[in-house]
């Protein structure tokens, strides 16, 4: 799941969705608390303003009764009292018009402060206006006009305004009910959202990091005991299936090094023991073939004399077995020329093929172009190929075919193919055919063979930067394939 992302861009991705959670709960919490603010404000302003409506309505009363007073009871204090109520309810318009919000609004105060004008115009005409010597009787008549009249209108628009602000104070009511029963739900989704997160996380943690971390110490401890061909999981996040890749190429390397640690030190161990087997063996051996030779006579049986030939050729084919091995072991020195290996190749087929005669094994030639001069040593070329076409040989049956060719390939390499018919080959073989096991000495199955011709081979590859394969055909039998740099 985790196995193509790096663990800090997810890291980081997991931060931007918790910093983002962390904004839209700010966000959210914020509007909420503004729109109550606003509401609140709000009703605050209608409160404050049903308030004052219904001060000038008490205002306005007290003004009706100083009014009475000046006119029915001739009170010097009540014409005071009278501007004072007026100064008060004006006061009070000039504040509704300025708290007004809105046409609706606007219109109501407009209209309660034109219906008061008009009584307060009668009130001082009532006030402050001539009284004819008869007039107690008039004033009667006249109040019971603005009572009739503006009053009523003022009542009105007065009815009109506190409906308004009736209603509105039932918007804001509803407002912040519904804003108190959203708030629970708007608050429940960044902690459902936190909590999910808190899962995923912890989910991501484990799948991507602990339970890779945790197998890979676990494979860490099989590498540390020594199992070098244990292989980690390039599993969990980029940086741990980075990591687990690394200590695969480290453990690799060090199986590299184990197995060229054992080959070297083999190798010196033949180094060392097979020059004194070596110098045992032959000393004893040129005494036998010597003492054969002057046996050999003419004049003793056929049975005897057949007997000292054996002697003789066991005593060669010892003498030729110590020397490959002795050369084997020895650095080789290639001395480079620039030649035409085909002319060599061809030379050696020629060679080696009254040996396929003898044997009733055919020796297939494949076609071939013209080669460029490379740059190899000859010596060791011919040495090379001679002990694989031999291999081949010996390894075909009676009435089979050994198949060998020469070409340049388009990598810039010079191919040589050999093929034979026998059993196949007796160690396993691994990825494009390179074997597992190293190649060393003494891996064959032929009664009279020494071991040495493949890894003399290998040698002379190495030496040549070239390289040596074997394969197994799917017609049976086996190919081997010797290459060196070609121009």
């Amino acid at each position: 799941m985790y196995s193509q992302r790096s663990l800090r861009d997810l890291t980081l991705r997991y931060s931007a969705l918790y910093l983002a959670l962390v904004v839209v709960t700010a966000i959210t919490a914020g509007g909420a608390l503004a729109v109550w603010r606003e509401a609140s404000q709000e009703s605050l302003r209608v409160t404050g303003m049903v308030q004052e409506v219904e001060a000038m309505r008490g205002n306005l009363y007290r003004q009706m009764k100083e009014l009475f007073d000046t006119t029915f009871l001739d009170d010097p204090e009540a014409q005071n009292q009278y501007d004072h109520y007026s100064g008060l309810i004006d006061d009070g318009l000039r504040r509704l018009a300025e708290r007004a919000h809105g046409a609706e609004e606007q219109a109501a105060v407009k209209e309660l402060k034109r219906t008061y004008h008009e009584i307060h115009v009668r009130t001082d005409a009532i006030v402050f206006g001539p009284i004819p010597p008869e007039g107690r009787v008039l004033q009667r008549i006249f109040d019971t006009d603005l009572e009739a009249g503006g009053l009523q209108a003022y009542e009105a628009a007065f009815a009109q305004v506190d409906r308004l602000f009736l209603l509105q104070q039932d918007r804001l009511q509803s407002r912040l009910a519904r804003l108190a029963n959203a708030t629970p739900a708007l608050l429940a989704i960044p902690m459902v959202a936190a909590c999910l997160l808190l899962v995923l996380t912890r989910r991501f943690l484990h799948l991507a990091v602990l339970e890779p971390f945790s197998r890979l110490q676990d494979g860490a401890r099989v590498l540390a005991g020594g199992d070098l061909g244990f292989r980690l999981p390039q599993e969990g996040t980029r940086e741990i299936a980075e990591l687990s890749q690394t200590i695969n190429a480290m453990a690799e390397d060090l199986q590299q090094s184990r197995a060229a640690l054992l080959r070297a030190e083999r190798q010196a161990t033949l180094g060392a023991l097979v020059p004194v087997v070596a110098h045992n063996i032959r000393n004893p051996l040129a005494s036998i073939r010597a003492t054969a030779q002057v046996i050999d006579d003419e004049s003793l049986g056929p049975e005897l004399r057949d007997g000292l030939h054996g002697i003789i050729k066991a005593t060669d084919r010892l003498e030729r077995w110590t020397a490959s091995l002795l050369s084997y072991l020895h650095p080789l020195e290639a001395h480079f020329v620039q030649g035409d290996p085909g002319a060599l190749f061809d030379e050696l087929l020629d060679l080696v093929e009254p040996q396929f005669l003898a044997r009733g094994v055919t020796l297939e030639r494949r076609p071939r172009l013209p080669l460029p001069p490379t740059r190899y040593d000859p010596e060791l070329f011919e040495q090379a190929l001679h002990a694989l076409i031999i291999n081949a040989l010996e390894a075909t049956p009676r009435g089979g075919c050994v198949e060998v060719g020469m070409s340049r390939r388009d990598d810039g390499r010079l191919e040589t193919v050999i093929c034979d018919q026998g059993p196949g080959l007796q160690w396993t073989v691994g990825t494009g055919g390179i074997p597992r096991e190293p190649v060393v000495p003494g891996r064959t199955t032929k009664r009279t063979g020494t071991g040495l011709g493949i890894p003399f081979a290998l040698k002379v590859s190495e030496v040549h930067d070239g390289g040596l394969r074997y394969q197994v055909r799917a017609a049976g039998g086996t190919e081997a394939l010797f290459w060196i740099p070609c121009p």
